[in-house]
């Protein structure tokens, strides 16, 4: 007998890497019949990329990223991550080794229905999608996009990227290129592919998508979370603001690859988020880096420059 049951629907939270996603997708987590998944486009696009032998074969830029990674996963570090990962996995059916997810899979995951949740939070990555369009679910569908200044944006993912993919720590801020060292992202194009699907959904999609900037998001969650949910469809309560402190519970919680779920908060790709249990206000204004340190060098002024013009015309048009 065919299901009577109308599915679910799905909202997409585009994002460009650190504009305070995750703290989104967090408190999503503890929404009324919400389902959370964690970039499980981007874990295809990694095994596209990241994870294919025949990647770019003979590309410099790439083979030096390729040898960095093979010492990369030699460290102690990164072995015990790995090993963590690997008992753990087997205790959380909600998540699936990165090896065996595509998009083709996961287009029809988020086609089920899913009888008790009402929506389906899926948080992923702009350039994942971009190219891969006819692996969006046919179901009903929302679409968020977040943005963040790009001298804030930048400085951070150099941070991190350095951190997460450089952890023996054998370069420094100087020597570590926002851009070059990791060059299976489009880092340089972040910001114009996050507008470009911006300006497709809103010239094909029947739902208008909304821009939500993460400094506004965390300076007045209070404004913006009604207004958004508002905009979704999604019945909003005051208590939203706040939700479980810890990760431990992520665990069991977000779907998607193990990798993203639980390796990246083992290696603080995005602890501070993960651990939330509020919006945290910013310390600094809008389009000052997170952290004093974070100089800006030649290899980011390059970047932030290019993506001004595309941050600029998304935030005129931000939910306020």
């Amino acid at each position: 007998m065919t299901s009577t049951k109308s599915p679910s629907t799905v909202i997409f939270l585009w994002m460009i890497p650190r504009t305070r996603s995750t703290v989104l997708a967090k408190c999503m987590t503890f929404v009324d019949n919400t389902e959370v998944w964690m970039s499980p486009y981007l874990s295809c696009f990694f095994n596209d990329t990241f994870f294919d032998p025949s990647w770019k074969r003979g590309d410099t830029l790439a083979e030096q990223m390729k040898e960095a990674q093979r010492k990369n996963e030699a460290t102690e570090i990164m072995k015990a991550a790995r090993e963590k990962v690997a008992q753990e996995l087997k205790d959380f059916p909600n998540l699936i080794a990165q090896k065996d997810i595509s998009y083709s899979w996961l287009q029809k995951q988020l086609e089920k229905t899913t009888p008790d949740k009402k929506f389906i939070l899926v948080k992923d990555q702009s350039h994942a999608i971009m190219n891969h369009l006819q692996y969006l679910p046919s179901v009903p569908t929302r679409h968020i996009f977040i943005i963040r200044h790009p001298r804030e944006v930048y400085p951070s993912w150099k941070n991190m990227t350095m951190k997460r993919l450089d952890v023996a720590g054998t370069k420094s801020w100087e020597e570590w290129h926002v851009a070059d060292d990791i060059p299976n992202f489009p880092v340089k194009d972040f910001f114009q592919i996050h507008h470009r699907l911006w300006k497709h959904f809103r010239n094909n999609a029947d739902f208008q998508p909304v821009i939500v900037d993460g400094h506004d998001l965390t300076t007045k969650p209070e404004v913006i979370l009604p207004k958004l949910f508002g905009k979704l469809g999604i019945p909003y309560k005051e208590s939203y603001l706040e939700w479980e402190e810890g990760a431990e519970i992520l665990k069991r919680k977000w779907r998607g690859s193990a990798d993203i779920v639980l390796l990246d908060q083992f290696l603080a790709v995005y602890t501070q988020a993960t651990n939330s249990s509020k919006f945290e206000l910013p310390k600094f204004p809008r389009g000052t880096p997170s952290n004093p340190s974070w100089k800006i060098t030649p290899d980011l002024d390059e970047v932030i420059e290019g993506a001004l013009p595309y941050y600029i015309e998304m935030y005129e048009a931000r939910l306020q």
